[in-house]
């Protein structure tokens, strides 16, 4: 019998085309068996979610600024489904979850902390929200200060028993010592925009300080000063300026006992939540009004870092995961 390398060629050619096209029909096959049920699964777990967002819309306001949903950490399905998000009030989130949930949000905390203050930021300007921003104009800044010279500019006993004495004789009009007058700032002018970060940069003694001091209207009263300082046009005696700006000093008084996180507990909890709740509030009433549901991590981070008398704040878990001194 002769032997024929087309004909083999072309049997071998229509066995690999056979097989291919069983194994393609095997494959669709399994498809058509898991697809479905899977896109079931998902429709169901978009279904249940919706119905908890409700739920949550229908609390009180009381009640529903504090309540979330978050996923349920460490769950996991057998078939690979989406993991439902469950419900929770952010006061009583113990510290295992608080940890979990800042690592899943923020996994790499560069980018992924710029990704969720760009969604903090869309969820405000998508109801209209507008956040305030403040100006701060200085024109003309001058300050000076009266100082002693010589042997008198020394911190010793006897010099301060003699500045109280003269004080007390200034009072009445009676001035012994002669002083010296010192300019820190002279004819200083200047816009401090919105929205923006400014960098002060100045060699020592050059008047940094002082210039933020007056900017922030904590400027000692002993001081000579001129000029004019206006936050969105009002000056510093028609408001009062601690409760839109503050400075802080570069020294810091620590308690050696506390830990890092209990520092940034303790001071979060000085500080209080400022404006954070007022604004959650509107924002929920306004998305409640839209009928439009949040994103859960976005939802979660919100509320928790609003929540007022928790004792460990979500806060101090993101400050330590997004600081440069974690990495």
């Amino acid at each position: 019998m002769d032997y024929d390398p087309a004909h083999a060629m072309s049997r071998g050619g229509s066995m690999r085309r056979s097989i291919s096209r069983s194994v393609s029909r095997a494959s669709r096959n399994l498809e058509d068996i898991f697809s479905p049920s899977s896109r079931r699964t998902k429709s169901v777990n978009e279904d249940e979610e919706a119905l908890k967002w409700a739920a949550i819309e229908k609390l009180p306001t009381y009640s529903r600024l504090r309540t979330s949903l978050m996923p349920a950490l460490g769950e996991d399905d057998i078939y690979g489904n989406q993991i439902l998000n469950k419900e929770v009030d952010v006061t009583k989130l113990d510290g295992e979850e608080r940890a979990k949930f800042i690592d899943m949000v923020f996994k790499v905390a560069e980018q992924d902390n710029e990704r969720i203050l760009t969604k903090l930021r869309n969820r405000i300007d998508r109801v209209g929200i507008t956040l305030p921003t403040v100006e701060v104009r200085y024109d003309h800044l001058t300050v000076k200060a009266d100082c002693y010279t010589g042997d008198r500019s020394l911190p010793s006993l006897t010099n301060t028993v003699r500045n109280m004495g003269e004080s007390l004789l200034g009072l009445v009009g009676i001035h012994l010592a002669k002083k010296a007058q010192l300019t820190i700032l002279k004819d200083v002018s200047g816009i401090v925009k919105p929205s923006r970060m400014t960098l002060l940069l100045g060699p020592p003694s050059s008047g940094k300080t002082t210039l933020l001091l007056a900017l922030a209207g904590k400027l000692d009263k002993s001081l000579d000063i001129s000029g004019e300082v206006t936050y969105n046009g009002y000056r510093l005696n028609e408001f009062v300026p601690i409760k839109t700006s503050a400075y802080i000093s570069q020294n810091d008084l620590h308690v050696g006992i506390m830990t890092v996180k209990e520092t940034l507990d303790f001071s979060a909890r000085c500080q209080g939540v400022g404006t954070r709740y007022d604004l959650l509030n509107e924002l929920a009433r306004r998305e409640k009004d839209a009928g439009i549901f949040p994103e859960a991590d976005v939802d979660l981070f919100m509320k928790a870092s609003a929540a007022q008398g928790v004792k460990s704040s979500l806060i101090t878990d993101y400050t330590l995961k997004v600081s440069p001194f974690q990495h």
